[in-house]
C-alpha cells in the first residue's frame, strides 16, 4: 500500500508518495484543477490512500480522486496540526507529515458526508447569508429614522405599506436619507424573494421529501421560540405542543452540549499528547517557583 500525503492550495497541490516503511517514492507540485489531476494520478503507484486537510477546496478535491484510490481520507485541520507540528514548515514538509500520519494511522480523519448532502448544506449556508443581509438592512433603516429623528412604528416598520406610507406622508424624514432608505427597502425585498426561492426548492427536493413528511407529522403550536439545534446552526422551530415534541428540543439541546464538550476534551488531548514534554517542564519549572519562594511567600 502506498500511502499519498496532500497539501491543498487555491492554485497548487503539493504532494508526497510513501511505502509502508515510510521511503519516499515521489514528491512534488501540481496545479489545483481536474485535468492536472487526472494526469498526475495515472501516474502513480497502486494500491494507494490518499489523505488531505480539511479546507474550503477540499470537497471537489475528494468527489474527484473517490475513483481512483482505495480510500480518501480527510484530516481535522486543528487536530493535525497539532500532531504534526513542526519548527520548519513549508507545502512540501506538509504534505510529507499528512503521508506519515496517514500510514501510521495518527491522521485525525473527520467524516465526509456525502456530496448531496454537501449540496444542499451549501444552499442553506447561503440562505443563512441571505438572512443576515437582511437583518443588517432592517437595522440600517431603524438606525436611518432614529438617527434623524423620525418617529415610527417598529412593529409595523419593514412591512411593504406602512413603509411607503411613511416615506409618502411623514415630512420629518429627511431628504438626505430617502435614497439610502429606497435602496435599503429594495436590498431586503430582494433578499426575501431569493431566500423564499432557495426554501421552496428545498421543500419540493425528493431527497429531502420524505424526511420533511416525518417533520410534518408533529402537531405545532403558533408560538414561535427560538432554538439553537446544533453547533452553527441557528434556526427558528415552532415549539410543539406534546410531550414528544418537547423531548425532541430537549435532545437536540443536549446533543449540542455533549458536541461541545468533546470538541474541547479531543482539543485538550491531542495537544497533551502532541507536546508531553513541554507539559512536563511546565510542571517541574512551577515546582522550582514554588521551593524558591518559600512556604512563607
Amino acid at each position: 500500500m502506498y500511502f499519498i500525503g496532500l497539501d491543498v492550495h487555491k492554485k497548487t497541490i503539493s504532494y508526497c508518495v510513501k511505502d509502508a516503511a515510510g521511503q519516499v517514492h515521489r514528491e512534488g507540485k501540481i496545479g489545483s484543477t481536474r485535468r492536472e489531476l487526472d494526469c498526475w494520478i495515472k501516474t502513480l503507484p497502486q494500491p494507494r490512500t490518499i489523505a488531505m486537510e480539511a479546507t474550503i477546496f477540499t470537497g471537489w478535491i475528494y468527489d474527484h480522486l473517490l475513483p481512483h484510490a482505495e480510500k480518501v481520507k480527510v484530516a481535522h485541520p486543528l487536530m493535525l496540526r497539532a500532531i504534526a507540528a513542526a519548527k520548519k514548515k513549508n507545502d512540501k514538509i506538509d504534505a510529507g507529515k499528512i503521508a506519515d500520519c496517514l500510514r501510521c494511522d495518527f491522521l485525525p480523519e473527520c467524516h465526509m458526508v456525502s456530496t448531496e448532502i454537501r449540496d444542499r448544506r451549501r444552499i442553506l449556508r447561503y440562505r443563512h447569508l441571505l438572512v443576515r443581509q437582511m437583518v443588517q438592512m432592517k437595522n440600517r433603516v431603524s438606525g436611518l429614522l432614529m438617527e434623524t429623528g423620525v418617529e415610527h412604528n417598529k412593529q409595523r416598520l419593514h412591512k411593504v405599506g406602512y413603509f411607503h406610507e411613511l416615506l409618502s406622508t411623514n415630512q420629518e424624514v429627511h431628504p438626505c436619507i430617502r435614497p439610502l432608505l429606497k435602496i435599503s427597502r429594495e436590498t431586503i425585498e430582494r433578499c426575501q424573494k431569493t431566500e423564499y426561492a432557495l426554501v421552496s426548492s428545498l421543500q419540493r427536493d425528493p431527497m429531502l421529501a420524505e424526511r420533511i413528511k416525518r417533520l410534518r407529522t408533529i402537531s405545532w403550536s403558533w408560538a414561535n421560540h427560538c432554538t439553537d439545534v446544533g453547533p452553527g446552526d441557528r434556526r427558528c422551530l415552532p415549539f410543539p405542543d406534546h410531550q414528544a415534541g418537547h423531548q425532541l428540543l430537549r435532545a437536540l439541546r443536549r446533543r449540542k452540549e455533549l458536541c461541545r464538550q468533546d470538541d474541547a476534551n479531543a482539543s485538550f488531548q491531542t495537544t497533551q499528547q502532541a507536546y508531553p514534554a513541554r507539559a512536563d517542564r511546565s510542571c517541574e519549572a512551577g515546582a522550582e517557583t514554588e521551593l524558591r519562594a518559600g512556604p512563607g511567600s
